[in-house]
């Protein structure tokens, strides 16, 4: 897989997160608090992610 396709699914994976937990704090769709459980496991998996494969900002 080639550097920015590694990028490009790290950030994709943080969006899901912010989307997700905009959903859960600014809606009814469910209560803050799982917006923000949600969130918090998307970021740790874009974190994850960028560790695993050593993707840098320039």
């Amino acid at each position: 897989m080639t550097e920015n396709s590694k990028k490009a699914i790290t950030f994709a994976v943080f969006a899901a997160g912010i989307v997700l937990g905009i959903l859960g704090w600014a809606s009814v769709a469910y209560s803050p608090m799982t917006g923000t459980i949600i969130f918090n496991c998307f970021m740790l998996a874009a974190i994850t992610l960028r560790i695993l494969w050593r993707t840098r900002k320039p």
